[in-house]
């Protein structure tokens, strides 16, 4: 989401547009304009919003799902942010989730156009997660956990002027699962500044010495939804047959701790490297082989995308929309999300074979630099945001 906002304002900037970003503090302290240094302290708002939560729900829903009333308050707390940084003074608000577009509708001036693009599903992400932890798909979606995002998502759909999805397989989940009509929703690829990033790949990058060894790059957040622990059991399958790789880890997050634990329970210390988070992902590209993403759910990873600039060749699941970004066999290697036997396969069948890994990168690049090119999101964009602003009086 962050590149994409990031992306998105360097296209609609060198269009002679205005854009300014609000956005959450890097460590959650607050909220913040980033190009106006206006900021609201989290402490000065949420322990009042908090407080009548307690109430509220003590009162008419004892028994809430402690992560319903999380997401509640911070819910509560982003709107009270939003409209002490006085949103009215824009004519077009961008939200990039559920969450944050509802929170706009309920606050927006008569005269702002609303519209949205939609990273991912909460709902299915919420279910990844518990199904990591064991539930089942039948018995997630009985709960009032499931339903309670099911109402977020078609509420902070269905008030936007428009809503932009990426790929047409999430599209598809909001048309099946939470009843939204097609017709409310356009999908529109993401973009990236290609030339840019080219440009970054080949500036310097501090890394460990790989010993002449292949690299495979893993460039997520340390997430359930992103199947690190099933790219760790397809390495240790690898190591039995050959040893001239290492795996370069880029990301952080909450699953760090347990997968330095499996690393080392997996005998993978020599092979597993963890980057920490990463602003140099173009400079590690350029030094790496393979990259490989072993996500369980995810919609148009910017990974992939920048995997296919670079030409590097992707081994990458079949989750959510990225067989939408890459053909098995001509832009890539898919397999089923959470097979490691077919992960594994496909990335010794990248590293056995020379040819076959510069040929998948070939046809990345050759794809990449068509579909990823950043004016023909932007140009697309802007259609959307003249149609919001046609709708916003209605």
């Amino acid at each position: 989401m962050e590149k994409y906002v990031l992306q998105l304002k360097r296209g609609l900037e060198a269009r002679g547009h205005e854009v300014d970003i609000f956005c959450r503090t890097p460590d959650d302290s607050g909220f913040h304009i980033l190009n106006k240094g206006l900021f609201l302290p989290k402490r000065e708002i949420q322990p009042m919003i908090s407080a009548k939560a307690d109430t509220y729900f003590a009162r008419h829903l004892p028994g809430l799902d402690p992560e319903v009333k999380f997401m509640e308050v911070d819910k509560y707390s982003f709107e009270v942010a939003a409209a002490y940084f006085r949103p009215a003074a824009y004519d077009i608000i961008h939200t990039q989730d559920v969450i944050s577009a509802r929170a706009f509708s309920r606050i927006r001036h008569a005269r702002t156009a609303l519209v949205s693009t939609i990273h991912g599903c909460l709902s299915t992400e919420s279910l990844a997660r518990h199904q990591a932890d064991g539930l089942w798909y039948d018995d997630y979606t009985k709960t009032p956990l499931w339903r309670y995002y099911g109402l977020i998502e078609h509420y902070g759909i269905m008030q936007n002027h428009e809503t932009i999805m990426p790929t047409e397989w999430l599209k598809g989940i909001m048309v099946r699962d939470f009843r939204i009509p097609e017709d409310r929703m356009t999908t529109v690829p993401n973009g990236m500044d290609i030339e840019g990033f080219l440009s970054e790949m080949h500036k310097p990058a501090v890394t460990p010495d790989a010993g002449g060894r292949k690299i495979i790059l893993c460039s997520a957040r340390f997430d359930p939804v992103k199947g690190h622990v099933h790219l760790l059991r397809a390495l240790c399958q690898l190591k039995k047959v050959r040893n001239d790789w290492v795996c370069w880890l880029a990301g952080n997050g909450q699953l760090e701790g347990r997968l330095r634990e499996l690393t080392a329970a997996y005998g993978l210390q020599n092979e597993v490297v963890f980057l920490g988070k990463r602003d140099d992902v173009p400079a590690l590209l350029n030094k790496s082989d393979i990259v490989v993403l072993p996500s369980l759910q995810d919609n148009q990873p910017y990974s992939i995308m920048e995997a296919h600039v670079a030409g590097k060749p992707v081994v990458a699941s079949n989750a959510g929309g990225i067989p939408e970004m890459v053909t098995h066999e001509m832009t890539g290697l898919i397999f089923p999300a959470g097979n490691e036997q077919d992960l594994y396969g496909n990335l010794l069948a990248v590293l056995s074979e020379d040819d076959r890994r510069s040929w998948l990168g070939q046809q990345g690049k050759e794809f990449g630099r068509r579909h990823w090119s950043l004016p023909l999101m932007t140009e697309r964009i802007l259609a959307i945001y003249e149609k919001a602003l046609q709708k916003r009086w209605r």
